[in-house]
């Protein structure tokens, strides 16, 4: 829902040639952004609690930790350099995170092998966004399109994966 919002914000701002509308359209990418990076590392906080076995589990309201980053983000709001810096952190925390369960999982059982292809797929586009200034410009297309992909690939993987879990369990 949230990049849903956040798309149909950019094309409002493609569209109207008001200087209102593109700053209130960088507002909620921007904010669309923090949003969607609290709740992917909280649900990778419930999924590395459910990987656990339940003596060892941690208290379920850790899990939410993450969204205080929507919170934290306030004070940095107004620091190009440290709103940066805290994305780069961000992202780069939750891909790794990913890749990491997800390996595991994969070695574990197979299943999970295009969930795994799509991370790997993120994590390109990450370095690649974050590390040569010229995709960020000029070259947008290439992350983009690596970005759409892995998305595509991570719900094809999520959904032969529930396909199989369901079948084994019947």
């Amino acid at each position: 829902m949230i990049f849903t919002v956040m798309q149909f914000s950019v094309l409002l701002n493609h569209l109207m040639a008001d200087p209102n509308v593109t700053v209130a359209s960088e507002f909620i990418v921007e904010w669309g952004h923090i949003t969607s990076l609290a709740f992917v590392l909280s649900s990778l906080a419930i999924f590395i609690r459910e990987s656990k076995p339940v003596f060892a589990q941690f208290p379920m309201i850790y899990t939410a930790l993450p969204l205080l980053i929507v919170i934290s983000y306030l004070l940095v709001q107004d620091t190009y350099a440290i709103k940066t810096w805290l994305l780069i952190i961000y992202q780069g925390g939750a891909i790794t995170v990913a890749f990491l369960m997800y390996s595991i999982y994969t070695y574990r059982r197979p299943k999970y092998a295009f969930i795994l292809a799509g991370v790997i797929i993120f994590l390109i586009s990450y370095i690649l966004f974050w590390s040569i200034s010229e995709v960020q410009g000029s070259y947008q297309w290439i992350w983009k399109l690596l970005v759409g992909a892995a998305m595509i690939i991570s719900i094809f993987g999520y959904e032969q994966t529930e396909t199989q879990v369901a079948a084994n369990t019947t």
